[in-house]
């Protein structure tokens, strides 16, 4: 009994996690908005509100590329590196979603997709392909096909999204929080997601609303389709 209480005692200081010592990557002089995982495993995706976006090499702390945008082109979100579709998404002014491709020099900042109600958060997985589920903080959720260019000054009922979804919070209600949940494979109705939406009352009450994602096929094949709500 002694020596199973020392072995498991030593596996379980061998099991402990540690952390390295903390290295500077950037050092800014304006507000970073938000710092997201890239399009290789090495690299992050660095968001300023003033100066654009930027992509790092963690390892070497190197940066490959940036992008600038003009004055009065404010960013409210993360930049998300898209590795299906090999672009960039960013959020202007909190209603805005717009794209460029990764090989893109110059950005405008300009066009996308306009939304009603301002954007709380653009997920992604796998398992949506070539799209992304933008969530409001009105509960509503459309899938987009992400693209380097997205049709200017639309809605996402337009040629820009896959399927909006009409929003579940009431009128006193308020999405402060979504995520996409991956589902068991094989069973019916055959939903690879779910969207996971927190809701806040004007009283302070939480509920948390589940929508399940059907696969929709389109095109010849279909091997590229999006998902549709």
């Amino acid at each position: 009994l002694q020596l199973r209480t020392r072995f498991t005692a030593s596996w379980a200081r061998c099991m402990r996690p540690t952390l390295g010592t903390p290295v500077r990557i950037l050092s800014s002089p304006t507000r970073v908005v938000g710092v997201s995982a890239g399009l290789n495993p090495d690299e992050l995706v660095v968001t300023q509100a003033a100066q654009g976006v930027a992509v790092y090499n963690v390892v070497s702390r190197a940066r490959i590329t940036a992008w600038s945008l003009p004055a009065e082109v404010r960013l409210s979100h993360a930049a998300i590196a898209h590795a299906s579709s090999r672009c960039y998404l960013a959020v202007r002014d909190r209603s805005s979603l717009f794209g460029w491709g990764e090989a893109q020099a110059e950005v405008s900042g300009g066009g996308g997709l306009a939304f009603e109600a301002p954007i709380l958060v653009v997920l992604q997985s796998p398992a949506l392909r070539d799209a992304v589920a933008a969530v409001g903080v009105d509960g509503s959720a459309s899938i987009i096909r992400c693209s380097a260019t997205m049709p200017a000054a639309q809605k996402p009922a337009a040629t820009g999204a896959v399927s909006s979804a009409a929003a579940t919070a009431s009128d006193d209600q308020l999405a402060m929080w979504a995520a996409l949940l991956p589902l068991p494979t094989g069973l019916p109705p055959h939903h690879p997601l779910a969207l996971l939406a927190l809701l806040r009352s004007r009283a302070g009450a939480l509920s948390l609303s589940v929508r399940a994602l059907a696969p929709q096929l389109s095109g010849s094949g279909g091997g590229k389709a999006p998902l549709a709500s």
